[in-house]
């Protein structure tokens, strides 16, 4: 039963009992008594536990463009904390009020304010440098300690800003824990999904208001976006079907099943970073040669692939499995010889699992399991045995 509903029922259920006080001569102090505690609980319930009638997400009319309207970095700093602010409050200028974000209904943003449900994000930009170092959050006894397998923890303050938007388990402010939970969960709800389904350029506005409420200066757009790319689960939409990638517009699919796989490459770049025997795409260096005939089932018998496997990053049994994953999600197992040593948990080639069908995907695999090492010394191109071009 909906809030309101209830609200209704005891609504009627008090007018019932003044009704029966009028008849009742003898338990009428008795009956209005009761029909007016039910009244008063009607009202409080029908305010409390009805958000709609207090939490407003509309954006006020302004002198700003409408975010959204262009991609967050075509915005100023100015402008992003701005809808910050309304997306948070509802308005600017007041740090009350509840905008889209509902943040307000268990944080507090002025220091003075003692917060009851949740940590008062009055200079978080700079306490989320010490919080990342905490013995709590490098041994998290939570509920949950990834966003999503294989997403790894954050590493710096502006990583864990993110994380703390999408994976509100990963770590709990001590004494702000679901009461009998230890602390190991958290009552917050997410902001990518509903009800708040905030998307990604939305939490980049949000992000940049933080930092400038704290009078710090903020990272730029395209490194929040980054920072929040990486706990988004792989295949996430927000509620008007943005991506991880973009917030507005959606990010398209680029090529789809009845594409041929020469297309499909050229499509999506391939050609750039890889070299693809038997094609025209020769120059690419910054990643493997791809000959997955040779190279994919030695890659998933490896040590170091079955310890990814282990700990849930990556999940393929086959060559063919394993080369659709290394499309969808590159990051669940980086070949040594291309591991990004200021990032070694992150793939430098992007994720393409919103970009492409899986029956796309499906032939490109099959494709690239028909080139060998073989293929590659017919076409002159030497590769060494970490996958390098010679």
């Amino acid at each position: 039963m909906a809030p309101r509903d209830v609200s209704l029922a005891l609504l009627l259920l008090s007018v019932a009992l003044f009704v029966l006080a009028t008849y009742a001569a003898r338990a009428r102090l008795i009956f209005s008594s009761a029909g007016t505690v039910v009244f008063l609980t009607a009202v409080l319930a029908f305010f409390s536990n009805w958000p709609p009638l207090q939490v407003r997400g509309e954006v006020p009319a302004s002198g700003f463009p409408r975010l959204g309207q262009k991609p967050a970095e075509a915005y100023t700093t100015e402008e992003l904390a701005y809808f910050g602010e309304l997306i948070i409050f509802g308005e600017v200028g007041t740090l009350r009020g509840q905008g889209k974000g509902q943040c307000p209904l268990c944080h507090a943003f002025r220091p003075e304010d003692v917060p009851q449900r949740a940590p008062n994000l009055a200079g978080i930009t700079r306490r989320a440098a010490e919080r990342i170092k905490e013995s709590r959050y490098l041994n998290p006894d939570t509920v949950q300690t990834e966003s999503f397998k294989g997403s790894g923890r954050a590493r710096t303050a502006d990583e864990y800003i993110a994380e703390s938007h999408i994976c509100t388990n990963c770590y709990v402010a001590e004494g702000y824990g679901v009461k009998g939970s230890n602390d190991r969960e958290s009552p917050m709800a997410m902001d990518h999904v509903p009800p708040i389904g905030l998307n990604v350029d939305e939490m980049i506005a949000v992000h940049t208001f933080l930092y400038v409420h704290d009078g710090e200066v903020p990272p730029s757009p395209a490194q929040i976006r980054a920072d929040h790319q990486r706990f988004l689960p792989p295949g996430w939409r927000a509620a008007d079907g943005s991506t991880a990638s973009l917030g507005a517009p959606p990010s398209p699919v680029v090529v789809t099943g009845t594409d041929t796989p020469e297309r499909i490459i050229a499509n999506l770049g391939c050609g750039d970073c890889h070299t693809i025997p038997t094609t025209a795409y020769r120059n690419g260096s910054s990643g493997p040669v791809l000959i997955a005939k040779t190279t994919a089932p030695a890659r998933i018998a490896s040590a170091e692939y079955q310890t990814s496997v282990k700990t849930g990053k990556a999940h393929a049994t086959t060559p063919k499995e394993y080369i659709i994953e290394s499309i969808m999600h590159p990051s669940a197992y980086i070949p040594s010889a291309f591991v990004d040593m200021k990032n070694a948990d992150m793939s430098i080639m992007p994720g393409y699992s919103g970009k492409l069908t899986f029956e796309a995907a499906d032939k490109l695999a099959d494709f690239l399991l028909s080139i060998d090492e073989g293929a590659a010394a017919r076409d002159g191109i030497v590769v060494d045995h970490e996958g390098r071009k010679g």
